[in-house]
């Protein structure tokens, strides 16, 4: 067994490691960043590489370099292979296409560093707030069909207040390539918000199943402002909260986004992530509505492109 090539058994810390890298293809720095939410956090970058290499050796994890370029050389980021994957899925699962274990392509490594920026900003304030991440769909793992429209998220998750409310989203990374609007078939923004629009009419207004979709603009304000505006003419009811977004800058240089308002909906109000106590949120002078009804799909389908979400 690739196991015995381990200098130990894979303990809960390995298992933590595992799934968080199944989510995403992190860089050994953001893993030890979110490594502070498993119960045995790496205190070290040193114990976290060394593990890392010895995972790789035992051929539970690959590393490829990033396509950017840093002084001191570009990082690496790590993916599962087959048999890492049958460590955290189980053997009884489908294996997802042959893409999941190869190196990103070039021209989409900066959606890639973007996501997981946006991500490591997540995971380590919602485990701050003691707020759990549940039902986690990576990257085109999660179809959404409504009529002839097919939506494939950037990720999906549910935010579990200690509480026991539960918030969930639908993340969609946008880095200014796709149009707008456009008269033809094609992927658009207009083509996304109309798909999601008429998918989430399914669900009535407490329905435990509704979702918001969250974009997340790396290139300018104005995009974002355009895209919520887009958003505003195209829902068939403007009075309900389906899509909020932010700047990737604004989010991930905030100190805590569940307690600073700084996601913006398409009434141009802003909002903490998730609804949060008055008496914890920080103001800026901007109008703040906490009132926010999250939700998506209970469970993610599973990790497979055919794969729907009811």
């Amino acid at each position: 067994m690739p196991t015995e090539k381990l200098s130990h058994r894979i303990t809960l810390r390995d298992a933590n490691l595992l799934t968080m890298i199944d989510r995403h293809p992190f860089t050994a720095n953001q893993l030890l960043r979110v490594s502070k939410t498993f119960p045995e956090p790496f205190t070290q970058d040193r114990l976290l590489r060394r593990r890392l290499g010895q995972l790789r050796t035992a051929r539970m994890v690959q590393d490829f370099p990033s396509a950017t370029i840093r002084e001191g050389g570009a990082p690496h980021y790590w993916k599962l292979t087959r048999e890492g994957h049958h460590l955290v899925h189980g053997y009884d699962e489908t294996l997802p296409s042959r893409r999941q274990f190869e190196a990103i392509a070039a021209g989409h490594h900066h959606h890639t560093l973007c996501l997981r920026e946006f991500l490591t900003k997540v995971i380590v304030a919602a485990h701050a707030e003691g707020i759990r991440i549940d039902h986690f769909a990576s990257e085109n793992s999660v179809c959404l069909e409504a009529g002839e429209f097919r939506m494939y998220p950037d990720c999906a998750f549910q935010l579990t207040h200690p509480d026991g409310r539960t918030f969930n989203f639908v993340i969609e990374l946008d880095n200014s390539t796709e149009r707008l609007r456009s008269r033809m078939d094609v992927e658009s923004i207009e083509r996304k918000i109309r798909g999601y629009d008429a998918h989430q009419s399914q669900f009535d207004a407490l329905d435990p199943s509704r979702y918001v979709v969250l974009f997340i603009t790396t290139r300018s304000d104005q995009r974002l402002q355009h895209i919520l505006d887009l958003a505003s003419g195209l829902m068939q009811n403007p009075d309900r909260t389906v899509f909020l977004g932010v700047t990737l800058t604004e989010f991930v240089t905030t100190e805590n986004p569940f307690r600073k308002a700084v996601i913006k909906d398409h009434r141009g109000l802003k909002r903490t992530l998730t609804p949060m106590p008055q008496s914890r949120l920080q103001h800026d002078g901007d109008d703040v509505k906490n009132t926010q009804r999250g939700s998506s799909q209970a469970r993610p389908a599973q990790r497979t492109d055919a794969a729907t979400v009811a």
